[in-house]
């Protein structure tokens, strides 16, 4: 699977690179990518006849970056060529980058001409080193502390001004820095002779071991090295061939730059692949397309993840003829960590999930409008994305991160593999309890579980879920307030019958109504809800809710206000028919009673009704 995406990297590098004048173009990066370095500092000699000498330095404003040549090394080492970032501070980066690329310049690879014009720059610089440090000083004086710059070459000839990028000595330098971190590592190199590229499948006059983006693999154990434990011999796990490096280069760096979002706490690279054709235009002139026309459009978005700008729900609306790979990251310092591959999702499997979206939240309009939104001016809409799932595994719960887990059902989502059903409501109900103990509104949480598994059962990825029993009943507000309470009971069992199907459910759920009936009249008459400390922190299990509904039944009545007699007797009739020894598990009985608490407005009586009013009167 890897290789395929490694070949899509590959092809995209090859559409980005057809705009490029050179290969050049691919290679040289912008030190203003950020939009913090945007000046230079250039140092400029003057060449008459083939003689070099110091002219001063130019502060300039950057605008063609590919003219200064500039490809950044990590750490300590020399950049590509001369050109370089002030980092810490200008001393620094001078001796440390600038004066120690000429100190290291490898002469090997160029001609006895380039060699002899390189030594002559260098002559120059390091004769005029204590004074061209001292310019630079100067000139950069005249930035504001904050603005950044870089420091690179320029040489005046014929009263023209020219830069890194018009020599043949430094274009070459940097084509071979390119080259060599396709090969060299770990202290040593590793490139086969006259091998087959694994990438385009040619044979080749060289092909190198290091030349794959992002580490799918490492190369830092023994065991890790096809056919042996030398490293040199890497080169035989994935060789590939220089074109075909410059052009996996290419196309990182396109995918990293426009199709690049996050996720949660994680990023990830969006990456097509053609599935019918071979022409990576069309495909990618609609991405970034998109992403363009989403941006400046400002509209609402129909999105599945926190990234505004996600192109997930327009990639959708496409027809099959590619597919995506999601590549979930994460950067630790210098680490690149892979933490997620997903491949081979197609815009219709992304339909399916958007779909499922739609679906689930109309059906929560009912308990938007009866449950969440029923105070004055307060109007709360449910709305299905991955921060749904992210809520009941967070990137850190206690000592505990639940990245793992999260990122695992993420991947079933997508792929289409079932969920365990059990593992989810245990998480969900460790949420809730939480809330619970510190006595804070189970609601959100509640109804969010609820959601979440209508979700993955619309998506038909809830194991032990008898997905053929699916209602498709959407609950009308005007509709089940018409209903006496026996039939509203019965026509919300009906809607949501696959998560009702056993008494001991409906019981339990039933429960929880009365329960929390219970509390609020014990809070409207006490400020209090002393009965809290009989639903033992929602760790409920069969016994324990058998033995409540007397004890509700007699904290109503000494209240004297029970009225809700129908609703008990419905509730024992559930009881009798469940019998003995349930099936359903202590967190999924708990899950069901707190459900019935907050979803207990929906069963108001007659004489609550009354009450209510009378209050608001009064």
């Amino acid at each position: 699977m890897v290789i395929h995406v490694i070949e899509a990297v590959s092809r995209i590098g090859e559409h980005a690179q057809s705009g490029c004048a050179d290969l050049l173009d691919a290679i040289v990066e912008n030190p203003n990518s950020n939009g913090r370095y945007r000046h230079a500092l250039v140092v400029t000699l003057e060449d008459r006849n083939g003689d070099f000498s110091y002219r001063g330095v130019e502060l300039e404003e950057l605008k063609d970056y590919r003219r200064y040549l500039y490809k950044g090394k990590k750490g300590n080492a020399t950049d590509a060529t001369p050109t370089c970032k002030i980092a810490k501070d200008i001393e620094t980066t001078f001796n440390r980058k600038f004066l120690r690329w000429f100190e290291t310049a490898d002469h090997s690879s160029i001609s006895v001409e380039e060699s002899t014009t390189l030594e002559r720059m260098k002559d120059v610089i390091f004769s005029n080193k204590d004074k061209i440090l001292e310019d630079l000083k100067e000139k950069r004086s005249h930035l504001k502390s904050t603005e950044n710059c870089i420091i690179t070459i320029g040489v005046l000839k014929d009263g023209d001004m020219r830069y890194l990028a018009d020599y043949a000595v430094f274009r070459n330098a940097l084509l071979k820095k390119s080259c060599d971190r396709y090969f060299m590592k770990y202290g040593g190199e590793s490139r086969g002779i006259d091998a087959l590229c694994s990438v385009c499948k040619e044979q080749k006059d060289e092909v190198y071991a290091y030349a794959i983006p992002w580490p799918f693999h490492t190369f830092d154990k023994p065991g890790f090295i096809a056919g042996g434990f030398r490293q040199s011999d890497a080169w035989k796990n994935t060789p590939v061939c220089f074109n075909c490096a410059t052009n996996l280069d290419a196309g990182k760096k396109y995918i990293e730059e426009n199709l690049d979002f996050s996720f949660y706490g994680f990023r990830y690279l969006l990456i097509p692949k053609l599935v019918i054709g071979d022409d990576y235009k069309e495909i990618l002139d609609i991405l970034s397309g998109m992403k363009k026309e989403l941006k400046m459009s400002g509209k609402t978005r129909n999105r599945i993840t926190d990234d505004e700008d996600d192109i997930l729900d327009v990639v959708k609306d496409q027809k099959d003829f590619f597919s995506n790979s999601l590549l979930f990251y994460r950067k630790d310092n210098s680490a690149y960590r892979i933490l997620l591959h997903i491949d081979g999702i197609l815009p219709s499997r992304l339909r399916r999930l958007f779909e499922a979206k739609e679906r689930v939240e109309g059906l929560f309009g009912i308990y938007n409008e009866m449950v969440l939104s029923d105070e004055k001016d307060k109007k709360i809409e449910m709305r299905f994305d991955f921060g749904v799932l992210r809520r009941f595994f967070p990137r850190e719960s206690g000592s505990v991160t639940h990245d793992k887990m999260f990122l695992e059902i993420v991947n079933s989502i997508f792929v289409g593999r079932a969920v365990d059903r059990h593992l989810l409501i245990s998480f969900i109900m460790k949420r809730i309890r939480d809330d619970f103990v510190h006595e804070q509104s189970t609601q959100m949480n509640t109804l969010n579980g609820f959601l979440l598994l209508h979700y993955l059962r619309e998506l038909n990825l809830l194991k032990d879920l008898e997905v053929g029993k699916m209602s498709g009943i959407i609950l009308k507000r005007e509709e089940l307030e018409a209903l006496p309470l026996d039939e509203r009971i019965e026509r919300f069992f009906e809607a949501n019958r696959e998560f009702f199907d056993s008494d001991a459910k409906k019981a339990t759920f039933l429960e929880g109504v009365l329960a929390q009936k219970l509390l609020n009249i014990q809070w409207t008459e006490k400020k209090a809800r002393p009965f809290y400390t009989k639903l033992h922190g929602l760790r409920l299990n069969e016994a324990m809710i058998k033995r409540l509904l007397p004890e509700i039944q007699n904290k109503l009545e000494e209240y004297g206000k029970n009225y809700y007699r129908e609703l008990e007797e419905i509730i024992a009739k559930h009881f009798v028919l469940s019998g003995q020894r349930w099936k359903e598990t202590d967190d999924e009985l708990s899950f069901y009673f707190v459900l019935g608490m907050n979803l207990h407005k929906i069963f108001k009586v007659d004489k609550e009704i009354e009450e209510k009013e009378m209050e608001e009167t009064a």
